[in-house]
């Protein structure tokens, strides 16, 4: 499929964990439903070393699903700098981004300067490979964008996943040209927040994921996340801005597809 001929209906899942465990027993009925319910692709991503090895395995089995390759801010101190260099031997076709990286100091807080040196060396990697960035920022904001002007990361392309901050900081990472992507939690009746930010940030800076297992959207809250449930997540954002939910289908693929294949052609999950 060619990315400016996205089709109606047609939905990306721009960042979940299709390899980790929660998926164990039933990965092929999961892979058949978010294929039959109109998702086109998605991208799975690594948290450490071995991790990557597993999202890679999944990728070479099912057409359409992209991987990142990156070592969780959670993992800081358990991981250095070299491991995250040791993640080009697993460089390959699948691969479109690295990450996720970043900052997470609301469960890991006592690793911030571990977590730095990652963020750090993720960037380097990602420059070398000429790749884009998936942030990871949770409780956060400042020091994540801190490193990231520091170091002159924004020319690297990127997307803040599950984005979690206030619509004025949205608006500062759009306008250095990074994206920001929306996960489930938008269906939450309370997620004022984020409602904000969908209905300030252009369509065409969107991204919807759905960090699958995690952040299952309403109406299936309580149970395991998964591609399929990108839907809930495409309905809300088209409700919250007033348009259908094919426009925001479309428009967040071809951003998915601008980002992430620079110009190269969309393997899709049927095969097309």
């Amino acid at each position: 499929m060619n990315c400016s001929d996205a089709c109606a209906a047609t939905m990306i899942d721009s960042h979940n964990h299709i390899h980790f465990r929660a998926f164990r027993q039933d990965l092929p009925e999961v892979m058949h439903r978010a294929a039959s319910g109109g998702i086109r692709a998605m991208l799975t991503v690594g948290i450490d070393p071995r991790d990557c090895s597993k999202a890679l395995d999944i990728a070479r089995i099912y057409q359409g699903v992209y991987v990142s390759l990156g070592i969780h801010p959670q993992n800081g101190g358990r991981f250095a700098g070299q491991e995250v260099f040791g993640l080009k031997d697993l460089c390959s076709e699948p691969v479109v981004a690295i990450g996720e990286t970043g900052f997470d100091l609301y469960r890991t807080p006592e690793s911030e300067d571990a977590q730095k040196d990652l963020f750090l060396a993720h960037i380097d990697l990602a420059r070398e490979l000429k790749l884009p960035l998936i942030i990871h920022d949770r409780a956060a904001h400042v020091q994540t964008m801190a490193v990231l002007n520091d170091r002159g990361a924004w020319s690297l392309g990127g997307v803040f996943h599950c984005f979690s901050g206030d619509a004025a900081l949205a608006r500062e990472v759009v306008r250095k040209g990074f994206l920001v992507s929306i996960p489930g939690v938008v269906t939450f009746r309370n997620s004022t927040q984020l409602k904000e930010v969908v209905q300030t940030i252009p369509l065409e800076c969107l991204l919807v994921e759905t960090d699958a297992p995690y952040l299952t959207p309403e109406p299936f809250r309580g149970k395991r996340n998964e591609p399929l449930f990108t839907a809930q997540t495409v309905e809300e954002i088209a409700r919250i801005k007033g348009v259908e939910p094919d426009e925001v289908a479309r428009q967040t693929t071809v951003n998915f597809c601008r980002l992430f294949l620079a110009g190269k052609q969309l393997k899709s999950m049927d095969g097309t």
